[in-house]
C-alpha cells in the first residue's frame, strides 16, 4: 500500500443520531511491513456504533491540562504530538502542566506546550490501518508516529505496552518517568491450571472491551460465587457482598485494602494505596490491582486491633482461640 494522505474522521452525536465529522488532520503513513499488499478494508461508516463507543471512553478525549498537554507526555496521549527530543526539566517546572492547586500553568523549558486545537490524540489510526475513508480491522497495529509506519502487533496486549509501560529510572527520561505497566499476578488469572482446555484471560481485551475500555464485572464470568455461602451465606457473606468488592479480598499484589475514600462510593472496600506527605499528611488513593488470586486470609483486614474495629478473625476467617 503507497503512502497516502487522508483526513483522520472521529464520530460525535448530533440528535441523537452518529454522524461523522471528518477534521482537517492530514498525516502521511507508509507501507505495512509483512501485512500483506492491500488488507481487508471496510468504510469508517461501517463501524459508526464502535466509533461512538471509542469517542466516549477515555481514549476518546485524552486532552487534558492537568495531565501533560505537551510533547513529552503525549508519547502515549497523543502520539502524533510527540517529539523524542522532549525530556522532563528540573524543578520546579519539570513538566509543562497545570496543576489542580495552582492557578497558572507550570511551562518546562525541555518540552512544547500543545494546544488543545493541536492535539491528535489516539483514535483508529493509531491501532488499526486506515486508508482514506476506510479501515482494516482483522489486524492490530501500532502506528509508529516517528518512522510514519504501522508496526504489526501479534497480541492485544502488544499493542496496549506501547503506552502502558513503566519509565521510571529510565535514562532517557531523567529518571523521572511513569509507572503505567498493568501486570497480570497471582493463581486466579496468570497461573491457573484449571484453565487446561481452555485459554485463561490473558489479554487485556478478555477483560476490556477494546473501544469504551469498560472492565467486565467480576461476576460476568465467575457468576457462581454469587450462590456461595462465603459470599451470600448468613454470616458475613452478605455483607461482602454489599460492602466489599472482589478485588479487595482477592487481590495478590500486598496493596493495602481499606473503604474506598470517596464517600459517593458507599464505604466499598477496595484496594488502595497509602502515602504519607513530607509534612505528614496521609492521602489513601484508590488503585485498580489486575493482581488476583483464589486463596483469601481474612486477617489482612480483620486483625487484632485493625483501626476500623472490625472483628478479629484467623486467615481462614474463623474467631481465634485466644485460650
Amino acid at each position: 500500500m503507497k503512502p497516502t494522505n487522508y483526513t483522520v474522521t472521529r464520530l460525535t452525536a448530533i440528535a441523537g443520531l452518529a454522524t461523522i465529522l471528518v477534521l482537517g488532520i492530514v498525516a502521511a503513513f507508509a507501507p505495512v511491513a509483512a501485512q500483506g499488499p492491500e488488507g481487508d478494508f471496510t468504510p469508517l461508516t461501517d463501524h459508526a456504533e464502535q466509533m461512538a463507543a471509542w469517542a466516549a471512553s477515555p481514549h476518546g478525549n485524552t486532552y487534558d491540562p492537568g495531565k501533560g498537554p505537551n510533547t513529552y507526555c503525549s508519547r502515549c496521549h497523543s502520539p502524533q504530538n510527540w517529539d523524542p527530543a522532549a525530556r522532563p526539566g528540573p524543578p520546579p517546572n519539570c513538566i509543562t502542566c497545570h496543576f489542580a492547586h495552582e492557578a497558572e500553568m507550570r511551562i518546562a523549558e525541555t518540552m512544547d506546550f500543545v494546544p488543545e486545537e493541536e492535539w491528535v490524540g489516539i483514535y483508529c489510526d493509531t491501532c488499526h490501518v486506515v486508508d482514506g475513508d476506510r479501515i482494516d480491522t482483522t489486524r492490530i497495529v501500532w502506528f509508529n508516529p516517528i518512522a510514519e509506519e504501522y508496526i504489526p502487533m501479534a497480541t492485544p496486549n502488544q499493542l496496549c505496552e506501547q503506552c502502558h509501560v513503566n519509565s521510571t529510572g529510565v535514562s532517557e527520561t531523567g529518571g523521572r518517568g511513569v509507572d503505567h505497566a498493568i501486570i497480570l499476578g497471582g493463581s486466579a488469572h496468570s497461573n491457573w491450571a484449571a484453565t487446561i482446555g481452555e485459554r485463561r484471560p490473558d489479554y487485556c481485551s478478555d477483560c476490556h472491551d477494546p473501544h469504551t475500555q469498560q472492565p467486565k464485572a467480576c461476576v460476568d464470568c465467575h457468576a457462581e460465587v454469587l450462590e456461595l455461602p462465603t459470599h451470600v451465606g448468613e454470616d458475613l457473606g452478605s455483607v461482602h457482598v454489599e460492602s466489599v468488592s472482589c478485588i479487595a479480598c482477592h487481590d495478590a499484589s500486598g496493596a493495602d485494602v481499606a473503604p474506598h475514600p470517596d464517600e459517593a462510593m458507599g464505604g466499598m472496600w477496595t484496594t488502595v494505596e497509602t502515602s504519607i506527605s513530607r509534612s505528614g499528611d496521609v492521602s489513601v488513593v484508590p488503585i485498580v490491582s489486575h493482581s488476583v488470586q483464589w486463596l483469601v486470609a481474612c486477617d489482612r483486614c480483620h486483625f487484632a486491633d485493625n483501626p476500623w474495629e472490625l472483628d478479629v478473625l484467623t486467615a481462614e476467617g474463623e474467631v481465634p482461640d485466644n485460650g
